[in-house]
């Protein structure tokens, strides 16, 4: 349970919600705590979040282009006869399979694609939290000249007016 001051809500999971609605629960106390605490805010459901599944890119074409590329024989058979309409020998025709059945497939028998995947968002994270380091740093450098440009402009105003109460006596 969480308060959105930009929005004017308080925030409840699914699970917060329910137990919140039955009366004299812990979680329902705290909801009317909240409630008496900002009282002109609506209390909200928060719905989670849908992610785009891993891997959301990968299409059959680079599929395809990488299998070619990097499978071995028996992977590159394995792939044609999952992504094709093919006839066996007893002349019985099989459908291709779903293309989220071929993309099980080929993340199960490709495992150094996750790898690489991982990888790749960990360098990702890594230039994100070191840029977000240099700006914090900025900011604290900006923020200390300006706390010392502000001291230095007091200080003159300071030494100003004792000039001036010096030369008025």
């Amino acid at each position: 349970m969480k308060t959105n001051l930009n929005n004017k809500t308080i925030e409840l999971t699914k699970t917060e919600m329910n137990a919140a609605m039955t009366y004299g629960t812990e979680a329902y106390r705290a909801l009317q705590e909240m409630r008496r605490d900002y009282p002109g805010f609506r209390v909200v459901e928060l719905k989670p979040k849908k992610n785009k599944a891993d891997f959301a890119e990968l299409n059959m074409k680079t599929i395809r282009a990488y299998v070619a590329k990097n499978g071995s024989e028996a992977q590159k058979s394995a792939f044609e006869f999952i992504s094709k309409r093919t006839v066996d020998e007893d002349g019985e025709y099989h459908e291709p399979q779903s293309f989220f059945n071929i993309k099980k497939w080929f993340l199960d028998e490709f495992p150094e694609v996750k790898a690489q995947r991982r990888d790749y968002r960990k360098m990702l994270q890594t230039i994100y939290d070191d840029a977000a380091a240099k700006a914090l740093a900025a900011r604290k450098a900006a923020k200390a000249d300006a706390d010392d440009a502000a001291a230095k402009a007091l200080a003159a105003k300071e030494a100003a007016e004792a000039n001036a109460d010096d030369t008025a006596a």
